[in-house]
Parts: structure tokens; sequence; C-alpha cells
């Protein structure tokens, strides 16, 4: 049998426990040793002791032999959670945890949700809950079609929609195996629509649109690798900038009701040509507004940690090779948010009234070095034995990503970390807006760096090049 050891007496280790002991199967696998509390009035819970403090951690793992640790305290703050993976993780240990909060509050939490640490639980944060029965009434009977549906973002936008009573949804994407995915996935839920497209097809788009007639776009198809966006300025204007305006146009001639842009914290005060791109879509969909027919806006978010080639997945498949961990440096950081919890956001910024520009509040900034011993440490490895190395930023990266140009132009909404900004929302003449597409089409085609780059400057003044 395995010793396990229960970080957090409470409701959620409580639980843990009534579940594992009325489990036939799992009474024969686990023998739990006790509970860790720094409530110092306890000694006895659910007749099994409390032998100390949650940072006694190492000295009673040794001391009882413990196999396995569970850590049941989805309550507790960030910078806690943050600690006890600092203690424990090195130990060589299991560690699992119950799931957040809200997934306890909503009802949903049960033996399969006692899982081991993931990428999320690293980002010491507690995600929001989805307020089903808040937004539910806006979602109801509605027909969505999602953009860049087989990518990380789009997927779990499909994923959290079905959700809500939602009439049915078209995930509209590239990449065939990823929309297979999708379709495997949700394969007995007949609201679940689908095909295959690519944004830059503006004939596709349309016949698509026009035959669906949805009521909303979640608009989430974008190219997103800074290093990649550099070397091949050409395609990032295509698809970030040309498809983005494509598929805004297909809205306002189909009737759509509401159109929302998936936008990147690179866009703001942007040192690359992906955030560049991004800004310049962003300054598009909410000058379409003045047209008044679709109403547009953006959702402006840093990282999700987990997504298809984010920092996370590098690592872990680095680790599973045997090393190096490469981090670029020392001391970079970013801000990181769950997909689920991102996708979440996105669904409700759509449900508030007021505003057309929401920015997620992302918490603090996080050191990618830290996440990087986080995962070594799961893995059960030291950095003697899978070492980290420092490569240097890449062209256009910067050392500390920025979520808001400037904070004291927003205003929380009625949704927890989901603010909106005030920020002037016309940017391009509308007579003259078909002409800068055109120019950004030009200067795309003819493959010069130098050309495209000084079209980009053009209508993204805020652009600074680093050739660092």
């Amino acid at each position: 049998m395995k010793n396990v050891l229960i970080i957090g007496a409470g409701g959620a280790g409580q639980l843990a426990v009534l579940l594992i002991q009325n489990n036939e199967r799992l009474k024969k696998i686990y023998n739990i040793v006790g509970f860790l509390d720094d409530n110092e009035s306890l000694e006895y819970v659910l007749d099994f002791p409390i032998l100390g403090k949650v940072f006694d951690a190492p000295d009673i793992i040794k001391k009882y032999q413990i196999d396995e640790v569970l850590i049941a305290i989805p309550s507790a703050r960030n910078d806690v959670i943050q600690r006890i993976f600092k203690v424990i993780l090195p130990l060589r240990v299991s560690v699992k945890i119950v799931p957040g909060l809200y997934e306890i509050v909503e009802g949903t939490f049960d033996l399969r949700q006692i899982r081991k640490v993931n990428l999320d639980d690293l980002l010491g944060r507690e995600e929001v809950g989805f307020d089903i029965e808040k937004i539910s009434p806006f979602y109801l009977g509605k027909r969505i079609f999602v953009t860049g549906a087989g990518g990380s973002i789009g997927n779990e936008i499909v994923n959290q929609l079905l959700k809500l009573p939602v009439k049915e949804i078209m995930a509209f994407g590239h990449g065939e195996n990823s929309i297979h995915l999708l379709i495997s996935r949700h394969k007995d839920d007949k609201r679940l629509k689908y095909t295959i497209g690519d944004i830059r097809d503006r004939k596709k788009l349309n016949y698509e649109v026009k035959n669906f007639k949805p009521d909303i776009i979640f608009h989430a198809a974008a190219h997103k690798h800074v290093y990649l966006m550099e070397e091949c300025p050409d395609e990032a204007i295509k698809n970030n900038v040309i498809g983005t305006y494509n598929t805004a146009i297909v809205a306002v001639e189909n009737n759509v009701k509401n159109f929302t842009l998936i936008s990147t914290d690179k866009a703001v005060n942007p040192t690359s040509i992906m955030g560049a791109t991004k800004r310049i879509a962003e300054k598009i969909i909410l000058s379409l507004n003045q047209l008044n027919k679709t109403k547009f806006s953006l959702v402006r978010f840093g990282n999700v940690l987990g997504s298809r080639g984010s920092v996370g997945l590098i690592f872990k498949e680095q680790i599973e090779n045997g090393g190096p961990i490469t981090v670029t440096h020392p001391d970079v950081t970013r801000y990181f948010m769950s997909i689920r919890e991102a996708s979440r956001l996105v669904i409700k910024s759509l449900t508030i009234d007021i505003g057309n520009i929401f920015v997620l509040d992302m918490g603090k900034p996080v050191k990618i070095i830290d996440i990087a011993k986080n995962l070594l440490y799961m893995y059960g490895y030291n950095e003697d034995e899978i070492p980290i190395v420092f490569t240097g930023l890449k062209k256009g990266e910067k050392l500390h990503e920025e979520i808001m140009s400037k904070r004291e132009n927003l205003h929380l909404s009625n949704f927890e970390k989901l603010y909106i900004s005030k920020e002037n929302n016309v940017f391009f003449d509308l007579n003259k807006i078909e002409e800068i597409i055109k120019e950004f089409e030009d200067s795309a085609n003819s493959f010069d760096r130098n050309k495209i780059v000084s079209t980009i400057k053009k209508y993204c003044e805020e652009y600074e090049e680093k050739n660092d």
C-alpha cells in the first residue's frame, strides 16, 4: 500500500478522505497516514491525526515514509500553493492535487479529478468560475462561428460553448487533424458542425458564414509564434491582418450581430512583427464599428500555459528527451493563464454591453525559469541531472511583456478578472480601409522585409523594431 499524506484538513481534504474510504479498490491501494494543517486547534480529523503544519512536510514525509502527497487546499492563496510546490516537488514523492475551488462548488469534483500536478497548477492562481447561470440567457439559442477552432484557444472556446444552451456551433479550421480530434471529442453532440477552411480565403469564408447564419463569430485564427513571424513577415500580414479583415467584412456583409477578436499582450507597444500585426488587426475591427452593423470587440491576454508550442510543453518535451531545458534569459517573465480560464473569460466578455476592448487580469508575471524548475521537480529530477541553459532572447522578444498600455484606462467589469478599456476605438477612415488592405497585400506579396516593416510602421506607429 501507498502511504498518503494529505495537506489541508478542511472540506476538500475531508472529502478526499471520504471518497477514498468509500471506494473498496482505493482502500486497498492507499493508506492515509494523516494530515498537515496550519490550524493549531486541530488534533484529529475524521480519526486521522494532524501530524504538523504545512511546511513541516519534508520532516513528516521522511519520518512516515510517505509515498504520495495530496494537496487539498483549493482556497489557498496563490503564493501559498507556490511555496508548497517549492518545498515538496524536489522531495521526489508523487504529488497529486484536488481540483480548483470552483469545480468543487460546481459539483464536478470526484475521484477522477484527484490528479497529478499539471502545468496549470504551476501558475499558482485560482481559476475563475464560468458563471453559467449568469451568461446562459445571452447564449440561449445562438448560432456561433469559431475560426481557428483547431487551435488551442479556438478548440477550448468550442468546448466551453458546448456547456451553454447554444443552438449550433460551426468549427472552422485550417488543420484537418485538429478539427478531426475536436469532432471525436464531441461526436455525440449534434450541435457541433465543422468545416475545413482558411481565413485568407474570403470566398470560402463568405460561403460558410452565409449558409450557417451565425449570430456570433469568435475569431481565434492567427499566427502567434514571435520568432517565426520575424522570419516570415509576409505570412504574419496575410493571416493576422488580411485574414482578420476578411473575417470581419464577411461578418458585416452577412449581418452577424457580434464579432470578438482574440488578441494578445504582444499587441501592446509591440516590438515584434507578430505583435504589430495583431495590433493592426485590433485597429481594423474596432474601426469597423463605425458601420453600426456588427458589434466588434476584442479580448487581450497573455500566454496560455499548455497551448501548442507554449513554453510549458516545450520544457516537458526537453525533460522527457533528457534535457537540457533551454530558457532565453534568467530574468525573463511572462503573464500566464490556463487555456480554460482564458476561453471562459472570452465567452463572458461578449455578454457585456459596454466597451469594445477587454483585458484579462493575468495576475502577476511568472519567471520562466521558475516554471522550468518546477517542471523538472515534477518529473523527479534536479538541475544536476538535467541542466537549465540560457540561449538569449530571440529577435522581437521582450524581457517583460505588458498586458495593458495604461492601467488607469481600465475599469473592472461585472465579471472577476475581466477589465474594460476606455481606449479610443476608431483608427482608420472607412473610405480608405480597402486601400490600406491592398497596401498590406502588395507589401506581403513583395516578400521584401523592408517594405513589409515600412508598411507596418505606417499603420502601427507604436511598433518599435528590436534588432538585438
